[in-house]
C-alpha cells in the first residue's frame, strides 16, 4: 500500500499493482485502516516485475514491494537507457520529474536528456508525519549523492537543511554543498546551525575577502562547503564555493576585458589605500589617487560596499606564479573612476593666468615645497624657496597643512597640468598689479594703454624698493619684480642695505639672470657698466676719421679717463 498525500492536501491510496484505484478523496481514518488491514494480510510470493513508465494520464506507477532496488534501477535501466550517460557529478544540484514509485524508492527523470534517470528514497519526500507529498508527475530538486555502477542517487536531505554526522561526513568526501544558518558569531569565525547540528565557519573561509563585521550574515542562509568532519566537530567554508563561482564568471568576464575599455562593477571592499571592485568574477583594484580628482581622505568618502560604479581599466598585470614578488603572483588589474570625470585642471587654466593673485589652501607638504589648492581638484606647487624671503630648511617651518595663504601665479604648464606658485603677503596681493591690465569693469571709455613686456637679460630698468632685506633689496619696475643681491649693490660685504635703501627710492640696475621659474635677480654694478659701454659706442660714433697718419683711439680705460674729465 502507497499513500500518497498531495500538496492540495488530497490523500490517496493504490493497493497492489492491477487492483483498481482507491477513492481519491479517501479520509485519513479509512487510509490508516487500509494500511493496518494490508499489513495483516500476508505478503504474495515474490515474483519478477519489471517497472514500466507510466502512461502521461496516470499518476503514478507502483511495483511490488519484493521487488529489490537493485533490480527495480536494473529493469528501468534496460527499458529507459544507460544511467549517468548525462555526465553528472556528485554534488551537483539537478532537477527532475517523478516517473515511477516504488516500495521505497522514487524514479526520477532528470532534466536535459530523457534517458537519464536516477533515484531518490522515498523517506525523503515524505513530511514530518510521514505523508508522502510527491507522485508521478511531481518535479523535485536535489542534490546528486552517488554515481556508481547500479546508478545515480539523489538527496534533498542536506537542501532542506536537515542533516547527520553521516550525511556531512558524505557531502565532504563528495564536495556537495549543504545550507545552514548563521547563528552567531564567535571568537575567529560564525556558529552555523545545518539542522541539528552545529558547526563552524573560520572568519577567513566567511567571504572571499576578510569580513571586518561578520555579524552583518546572523540570520541568513548561505550555502557551504564541508572542509573537516571529526567527532561531533564540523569546520565548514563558504570561500570555497565563492572562488568556484568567481572562476566560472571570470572565465566569461574576460572576454570582454582590455586596458582603456570602460565596464562596470560592484564595489566588493574599501581599504585605506584603495577601492576593490568585482567585475563579475574578476576583481580590480581602484587606488585612492584615481578615485577623483578632489583630495580624498580615505575612499569611504567617495564609495561605499556594494555601490554600482563605472570605472575604466588602465591596466590588466597576469599572474606570475613563478615570481618571488608575491604580489605578482597574482592577477593584478588597475581601475580608474577618475577618468571618467571632467578634468577640473582644463576649466582652471582658462579662468587661471600667470600674475594672478589668489587666496589657496595648503594640502599637503613636501620637502622641496608646499601643495596650495586653488580650485577643487586644481593644485599648485610654491616652491620652498618662494615660500619665505630667509632661507627655510621644510616648508613646515613657514606653514602648516589646511592654512590659507595668499599666491601669485608664476607659471602655468598645461602640458604637463603643472601650476607654479609664489607666496605673496596680502598687502601684496592688495595692492594694484602693475604688470595687467585693470578688469575689464574698471576700463575708461579709452584704450588702455599695454601692459609693459617682462624684461630680457641684460636689459637696464629702473625699479623702485619694495622691500630692504639683509640679503638683497627687491624691486618693483614695469613688467616683473626682482632681488638686488647685497653683493650685487656695489656696497662693501656686510654693509646695513637699510643705510644706503629707502622704500621707495628709484634705482638703476641690469638684468642678471630669469630662472625657469621666472624668478629675476638684478644687479647696480651690471647697469654702472652697460651704461659705460653705452656711452663709450655713442662717443666713437660721434668721432669722424682724422685720417690714415693720425692716432687711434688709445685704450678703453684712456676713453674713460676722457669722459670722466
Amino acid at each position: 500500500m502507497v499513500v500518497v498525500k498531495r500538496a492540495s492536501g488530497a490523500i490517496e491510496t493504490r493497493g497492489p499493482v492491477g487492483d483498481k484505484p482507491a477513492d481519491a478523496t479517501a479520509t485519513a481514518e479509512q487510509t490508516g485502516a487500509a494500511a493496518e488491514a494490508s499489513a495483516a494480510t500476508p505478503a504474495p510470493a515474490p515474483r519478477p516485475v519489471t517497472p514500466t513508465p507510466a502512461p502521461s494520464s496516470a499518476l503514478y506507477e507502483e511495483v511490488p514491494e519484493s521487488q529489490s532496488f537493485a533490480e527495480m534501477f536494473e529493469a528501468q535501466a534496460k527499458e529507459g537507457g544507460t544511467p549517468g550517460r548525462r555526465g553528472v557529478r556528485v554534488g551537483e544540484k539537478v532537477r527532475g520529474t517523478i516517473f515511477q514509485l516504488g516500495a521505497d524508492t522514487a524514479f526520477v527523470s532528470l532534466e536535459g536528456s530523457a534517458k537519464s534517470e536516477a533515484m531518490i528514497e522515498l523517506r525523503e519526500l515524505k513530511d514530518d508525519e510521514g505523508i508522502l507529498r510527491f507522485g508521478v508527475g511531481d518535479s523535485l530538486e536535489a542534490h546528486v549523492i552517488e554515481v556508481g555502477a547500479k546508478g545515480i542517487l539523489l538527496s534533498r536531505a542536506l537542501a532542506k537543511g536537515s542533516a547527520s554526522m553521516a550525511m556531512l561526513a558524505e557531502a565532504r568526501a563528495s564536495g556537495m554543498p549543504v545550507e545552514g544558518m548563521v547563528l552567531s558569531v564567535n571568537k575567529g569565525g560564525v556558529e552555523v546551525a545545518i539542522g541539528d547540528i552545529r558547526a563552524f565557519c573560520p572568519i577567513s573561509q566567511l567571504d572571499l575577502r576578510f569580513v571586518e563585521k561578520p555579524d552583518q550574515f546572523i540570520g541568513e542562509k548561505l550555502q557551504f562547503r564541508v572542509t573537516e568532519v571529526r567527532d561531533r566537530n564540523v569546520v565548514l567554508s563558504r570561500r570555497a564555493l565563492l572562488e568556484e563561482e568567481q572562476k566560472r564568471l571570470a572565465a566569461e568576464t574576460r572576454k570582454n576585458l582590455g586596458e582603456g575599455k570602460v565596464v562596470k562593477g560592484k564595489v566588493s571592499g574599501v581599504r585605506d589605500f584603495g577601492v576593490f571592485v568585482d567585475l563579475g568574477g574578476v576583481e580590480g583594484m581602484i587606488p585612492v589617487s584615481e578615485l577623483s580628482y578632489t583630495r580624498v581622505g580615505h575612499p569611504s568618502e567617495v564609495v561605499n560596499a556594494g555601490d554600482e560604479v563605472e570605472v575604466e581599466i588602465l591596466r590588466m598585470e597576469p599572474a606570475q606564479p613563478n615570481s618571488p614578488d608575491k604580489s605578482k603572483q597574482k592577477e593584478r588589474i588597475t581601475l580608474s573612476m577618475r577618468a571618467r570625470m571632467e578634468d577640473p585642471f582644463k576649466k582652471a587654466i582658462s579662468e587661471i593666468k600667470e600674475g594672478d593673485r589668489l587666496q589657496g589652501k595648503v594640502v599637503r607638504l613636501q620637502p622641496f615645497g608646499a601643495f596650495v589648492e586653488l580650485r577643487p581638484g586644481v593644485d599648485g606647487l610654491v616652491h620652498i624657496s618662494a615660500l619665505s624671503d630667509r632661507r627655510i630648511a621644510h616648508p613646515r617651518d613657514v606653514v602648516k597643512e589646511g592654512e590659507v595663504i595668499w599666491v601669485a601665479v608664476e607659471k602655468i604648464d598645461a602640458n604637463e597640468k603643472r601650476i607654479g606658485l609664489r607666496r605673496i603677503s596680502e598687502e601684496e596681493a592688495q595692492r594694484p598689479p602693475e604688470e595687467r591690465p585693470a578688469p575689464a569693469a574698471a576700463e575708461p571709455a579709452k584704450a588702455r594703454e599695454p601692459a609693459a613686456p617682462r624684461p630680457k637679460v641684460g636689459q637696464v630698468v629702473v625699479g623702485k624698493v619694495d622691500r630692504i632685506e639683509p640679503y638683497g633689496v627687491f624691486l618693483v619696475f614695469p613688467g616683473g619684480k626682482g632681488l638686488l643681491p647685497a653683493s650685487e649693490t656695489g656696497t662693501e660685504r656686510g654693509t646695513d642695505l637699510r643705510k644706503h635703501y629707502s622704500l621707495g627710492q628709484e634705482v638703476k640696475v641690469a638684468v642678471l639672470d630669469i630662472d625657469p621659474s621666472g624668478k629675476i635677480r638684478l644687479s647696480v654694478t651690471a647697469a654702472v657698466r652697460a651704461e659705460e659701454r653705452a656711452e663709450v659706442e655713442a662717443w666713437q660714433k660721434s668721432q669722424q676719421p682724422q685720417g690714415a697718419g693720425k692716432k687711434g683711439f688709445g685704450t678703453f680705460a684712456d676713453l674713460l679717463n676722457k669722459m670722466r674729465k
